[in-house]
């Protein structure tokens, strides 16, 4: 079992009613993780986090990102102790 904490930001703090939380995972893999969080906050996150059509993590204006800054995907595998932060992406120039 590891330990993975998010950062949420913006609309996903909204939703949240908070902008921290932690996560113990039987497996280390972001598709626990986002099953475990859409479990917690319900609905309306769930459908934030996952797209309804491929079941991917749901890349229409948000952002899933580790500790190092990368794009994280469904079947990615986590360390403990890490941190994935949601963000919704601005456009711009």
């Amino acid at each position: 079992m590891i330990t993975v904490h998010t950062e949420f930001h913006s609309h996903f703090r909204e939703l949240a009613a908070t902008d921290k939380d932690s996560f113990d995972l039987d497996q280390p893999l972001v598709s626990e993780l986002a099953e475990r969080i859409g479990a917690k906050y319900g609905p309306k996150m769930q459908a934030m986090l996952i797209d309804p059509e491929t079941h991917e993590l749901n890349e229409r204006g948000t952002m899933f990102v580790d500790t190092k800054g990368r794009r994280i995907s469904m079947e990615d595998t986590l360390d403990d102790g890490e941190t994935i932060t949601f963000l919704v992406g601005i456009a711009g120039g």
